[in-house]
């Protein structure tokens, strides 16, 4: 990393020792000479530092010239840090005004102290000797490699920077539509009955073979034919236990805590079982014949016809791994390659003379060999190039004669990452810390890029905008790739193609590591940066070269790593970036604030409850994230000294209820997603008068402005100025008070946001009407409002001039009556022009849409739900609502469903008079997904209109006691699944559900008068779970149901007086799993061995019984 780091390192350590602020603090009294010197010699290096870059790769000697400059470089930007620090301490003192006799008696213990200025000014000289000597002796060198001087205007280091746009986000795909046909083909086809067969993808780095399987896995076909599709990015670490545990979390969404190999291999084969699903392995190295059957093995109990796609270079893994022949992936055709390097190169248009750019720009996309990353990589790299003689140096560069290097990086990739300016190169190589395919944070990435001083902020800038324009140029570039964003179009995180990850490492060579550890931290000489997967539960003491760390990422701790050892703490003293966040860690030794370089600090999901308040000696610490700290109950009295951060992250922090005083004086402050209003003045409201926030605020106990005074008081927050803000919450806690009652409309007056605000949320406000600023909308741009609790609001704001309104919540609001005061806006179909999401609950005494009985139209509405307003008789005009709940509300409601024909998904609730169905309710809705009945407790008809939903795949009815019967089921012949809960008068079940082809899930729980399983069920020969919950009247399950062949999962839970099973359970050879609990008479007879029913079912592989398995078979 040292071509990287250095010229932008040297740059930065100039700038430091001309500032201004070590006059302005007579740091320099007495080093004046020294200061100067070391100038002069950074000078001297910086005008040969380009040509020595340049003749590294050829020159062992000048490459090791370079190391060793870094190294001093290093020391001495520490050195420079801590005058700076000393500056900071002086700043703030300077603010500090103590009582006089305090400030008398804290004078006399200064002298003696670390911090005394003579002491400081005579050891910070001899460390400003030492260091210029060293870096006066590396200079010297350079004679010895005869460098010449080669002083660029710094301009040309920074070309225009490229804007974020929508193109960022486009997939490039190309000339693969054959593959993709062919390798789908190869799934789908039946011909292969083994249990799992295993398709081997082959081809040579950057040929876009996981771009070919990511293809193929959201193939439509693909999604239907599998029933669970999991991908599992490998690269070398080829750990069979770390991939078991990757296909549970894929399968789940959730993190896998389980530690022992033989419960994670068991939960695999639980979660697969009855499944014919598709793993993807992406980018095996391993060539290991008995890992491979380790892991294949693990997944043996899925249904037949389950495939592995791997994806892999080399011929030998797709040898060791294949049922099927390897398919070869070639390169792209010469046409396609020039296809995707045009789309990048000529993105803004064709120069004048593009026939030349043309004819240059096919040679080098020939260049290429068909290899669709290094094209793009080119196509990118030669958008900034306008120049003709700048083409033809990248055709004719001496790069192209190389052969590929043995860690597979392309030459042209070296050649993309060569033309990058030095900020953007460290930039990238820092990302070698991150583990292959893991998903980056983009604000993380940013923030530690900040602390760590690779961000070049010109003036007028902040240090995020720039480093939000460096994360662009490299994801333009194509260094990072597969962006992800939020609802705002904003990225989210993005990765890194494994190429490209391992140019990174190649580049950044022993500056970024990442190690596994486990007793003792192990630091490689002249590493800086060290990400670290911590195999212990206590993350390890430091060793000898832990001082020179500059980050230190824990990447993967877990909830057993309870302790940060206090070794540690002090031997990372250069520390810049410091994160041990989503681990078990209660406390942080208060040696942490020693760090006096500190910036970054994240503690984020651990259990902290305090931070020691030498964290506030942390003068330069930017970033302090503590988001999902649930059991943090404080913070340091002190933090008013940390007049450097930036950033606090306190999201989901609730045991946090009040802030430290004065943080209104941390100017600096961007993220502050909660303030928690005080009683006292220095934690008012009024602290956030001069706070630039971004990003969301949630203001927490609004009771407390409550003062005669107190709409001014809340004018002083500001928050009309704060442009930058997204979101704002606005919550009252508690609200019993008189005086909170009188004078909460005039706080609330006051907290008018900007119009840029695109989120509001008000809860527990409890005046008798909104603020002016609300009531007469200028919120132009708000894109989603919540109004929660205001039980004193007669009337809505005006909602339809709200042009941008997308998601709107309105819950417990007692007092109002009517959901549109005015139609005013909503003529001609102008107003709710944006609406998609509405949800009314809680409502007791809304009684129409307008006041004028006039019709309101929601013309882009999509999902609609109503609970808990049963005076609402009305519906408005919804021509595009797609998912409607109704629940607790009047029948004259459910009727007006009738008039509606779009709906995909229906859930009918506590309708307790509903006899039967309005006539028309579904027939008017044919292309329904989904049916929800619940709680209807005098239900006993569909109105024979059920069997009419021919697309209808999911039915639920819960809590319909009095319904008897499913006479009309035999028309549904797309339905999937079936539950049936809580229908204790249901007897039978229709013959003709033998046309219910598709029906693989059918439940049934709490139905007390269910003697028999319904006889229609063994004509279901496509049954794939059965479940059967709290039925005591059951006490034999039917011979027939050995018919159902296709039968997988079967549980039988809290049925009492089930005596036994059937002797046809023989013959279910499909069932994977089976689980009985709560039946005392089938516990006894299904022992192990010994039951009188165990041979009836010792051949399913997976057996529980009252919680444990007593079978679990693997192959």
């Amino acid at each position: 990393m040292a071509e990287a780091v250095l010229s932008a390192l040297l740059q930065v350590i100039f700038e430091k020792s001309t500032s201004e602020t070590f006059e302005t603090y007579a740091l320099l009294r007495g080093t004046e000479k020294e200061m100067r010197k070391l100038q002069g010699v950074l000078s001297t290096i910086q005008a040969v530092l380009e040509d020595a870059e340049d003749r590294q790769a050829m020159d062992k000697a000048v490459k090791n010239w370079l190391i060793k400059l870094k190294d001093v470089a290093y020391d001495a930007d520490d050195l420079l840090e801590e005058y700076m620090t000393e500056a900071s301490r002086r700043r703030l003192e300077s603010h500090d005004y103590k009582k006089l006799s305090r400030f008398i008696l804290n004078e006399v213990r200064y002298f003696f102290s670390q911090s005394n200025p003579i002491l400081f000014r005579y050891q910070m000289r001899n460390k400003l000797e030492n260091i210029a000597e060293r870096l006066d002796a590396v200079a010297d060198e350079r004679f010895k490699f005869h460098l010449g001087d080669r002083l660029a205007d710094s301009r040309s280091q920074f070309p225009q920077r490229l804007q974020s746009d929508s193109y960022l986000l486009e997939s490039e795909v190309l000339g693969r539509e054959a593959d993709q046909e062919k390798i789908v083909t190869l799934l789908l086809s039946s011909a292969d009955q083994r249990d799992v067969s295993v398709l081997p993808v082959v081809g040579m780095g950057g040929l876009g073979k996981t771009t070919l399987a990511k293809l193929v896995y959201n193939d439509e076909r693909v999604q239907e034919h599998f029933e669970c599709r999991i991908w599992v990015c490998v690269s070398e670490d080829f750990d069979v236990k770390r991939l078991m545990k990757a296909i549970i979390e894929s399968m789940t969404g959730n993190r896998c805590d389980l530690q022992e190999t033989e419960s994670i291999h068991r939960r695999v084969q639980e979660l697969i079982r009855r499944l014919r699903f598709l793993l993807v392995l992406d980018d095996v190295w391993n060539d290991d014949q008995e890992k491979w059957d380790r892991l294949k093995n693990s997944v043996r109990h899925g249904s037949v016809g389950s495939k592995i796609l791997v994806t892999t270079r080399s011929e030998k893994v797709a040898l060791v791994t294949g049922t099927f022949a390897p398919y070869h992936l070639e390169g792209l055709s010469d046409e396609d390659c020039w296809l995707l390097f045009e789309h990048r190169a000529f993105k803004s248009g064709r120069p004048e003379e593009s026939s030349s750019f043309i004819a240059i720009g096919k040679e080098i996309a020939k260049k290429c060999r068909g290899v669709p990353l290094a094209a793009k990589s080119l196509g990118s790299l030669m958008y900034l190039r306008r120049k003709r003689s700048e083409w033809l140096f990248v055709k004719d560069s001496e790069i192209w004669r190389l052969v590929e290097e043995e860690n597979g990086i392309l030459p042209v990739l070296r050649l993309s990452y060569d033309s990058l300016p030095s900020h953007l190169k460290q930039c990238f190589a820092y990302c070698s810390l991150f583990p292959k395919n893991c998903r980056i944070n983009k604000d993380k990435l940013i923030l530690l890029w900040i602390a760590e001083g690779f961000i070049q902020v010109p003036p007028g800038k902040s240090p995020e905008e720039v480093g939000n324009e460096y994360f662009n140029e490299l994801l333009w570039s194509s260094f990072f790739q597969n962006a992800t964003t939020d609802h705002d179009k904003n990225i989210m995180d993005c990765e890194m193609h494994h190429l490209l990850h391992d140019l990174a490492k190649a580049v950044a060579g022993s500056s970024c590591v990442t190690v596994e550890v486990s007793k003792r931290l192990s630091v490689p000489t002249g590493t800086r940066y060290l990400s670290v997967f911590c195999a212990d539960n206590k993350i390890p003491r430091g060793s000898r070269n832990a001082c020179k760390l500059r980050s230190f990422l824990l990447l993967s701790g877990h909830w057993k790593t309870a302790e940060v050892s206090r070794k540690l703490i002090l031997s990372l003293k250069s520390l810049r970036s410091l994160d041990i966040s989503n681990t078990g860690i209660k406390k942080i030794s208060k040696s942490i604030g020693l760090m006096i370089h500190l910036r970054y600090l994240d503690l984020s999901s651990t259990l902290i409850k305090r931070l020691p308040n030498t964290v506030c000696s942390l003068f330069n610490l930017q970033s302090l994230i503590l988001k999902h700290c649930t059991r943090l109950e404080k913070l340091p009295k002190d933090m008013r000294k940390l007049i450097n951060l930036r950033h606090l992250n306190l999201s989901d922090c609730r045991l946090l209820n009040k802030l430290p005083n004065g943080i209104g004086d941390l100017r600096s402050l961007q993220t502050l997603p909660v303030f928690i209003v005080g009683k006292e003045a220095s934690c008012s409201i009024a602290e956030l008068q001069n706070l630039d926030l971004h990003g969301e605020l949630e203001i927490r106990n609004l009771e407390n402005v409550s003062n005669s005074r107190c709409s001014k008081s809340a004018k002083r927050a500001n928050l009309k100025e704060k442009w930058n803000l997204q979101s704002l919450k606005l919550w009252w806690e508690h609200v019993d008070e008189v005086h909170v009652k009188e004078n909460v409309e005039h706080v609330i007056e006051g907290l008018q946001p900007s119009f840029e605000l695109k989120k509001l949320e008000i809860k527990n406000y409890v005046g008798s009407k909104f603020p002016g600023w609300l009531m007469n909308p200028c919120l132009t741009n708000l894109v989603e409002l919540s109004l929660i609790k205001c039980q004193r609001c007669v009337q809505l704001p005006l909602l339809q001039k709200l042009p941008a309104l997308e998601v709107l919540t309105i819950n417990e609001m007692e007092a109002t009556m009517y959901f549109c005061n005015d139609l005013q806006g909503n003529a001609g179909g102008n107003g709710f022009v944006s609406l998609k999401t509405l949800s009314i609950e809680n409502m007791s005494n809304l009684l129409g849409w307008t006041t004028n009985g006039g019709q309101l139209i929601l013309p882009s509405l999509k999902q609609l739900v109503i609970d808990g307003c049963p005076n609402l008789g009305s519906l408005p005009e919804l021509p595009s609502v797609a998912s409607m709940k109704l629940d607790d509300c009047s029948m004259d409601l459910l009727r007006m469903v009738t008039r509606i024909t779009t709906l995909s998904d229906l859930i009918i609730s506590g309708f307790s008079e509903l006899v039967q169905l309005p006539q028309g309710l579904l027939k008017s809705n044919p292309s329904l997904l989904s049916l929800e009945i619940r709680d209807c407790l005098e239900l006993r008809s569909f109105s024979g209109e059920l069997q009419t939903l021919g697309p209808l795949q999911c039915l639920t009815i819960s809590n319909c006691p009095e319904l008897e019967s499913f006479s009309e089921l035999s028309g549904l012949s797309s339905l999937e699944s079936l539950w049936i809960d809580r229908c204790d008068s249901l007897v039978s079940m229709p013959g003709g559900m033998t046309r219910l082809n598709s029906l693989r899930h059918v439940s049934f729980s709490d139905c007390e008068n269910l003697a028999a399983l319904p006889e229609a069920i063994k004509y279901l020969t496509c049954l794939q779970t059965l479940n059967i919950f709290s039925c005591p009247a059951l006490e034999t399950l039917p011979e027939w149901l050995g018919n159902l062949v296709a039968l997988r999962e079967m549980e039988l839970c809290y049925c009492e007086n089930l005596l036994r099973l059937p002797q046809s359970m023989q013959r279910l050879t499909a069932l994977q799993f089976l689980l009985i609990r709560g039946c005392p008479c089938l516990e006894m007879r299904c022992k192990k061995d010994t039951g009188a029913d165990w041979h009836k079912i010792r051949h399913i592989p997976f057996i529980k019984i009252n919680g444990p398995y007593i079978q679990a078979l693997s192959v």
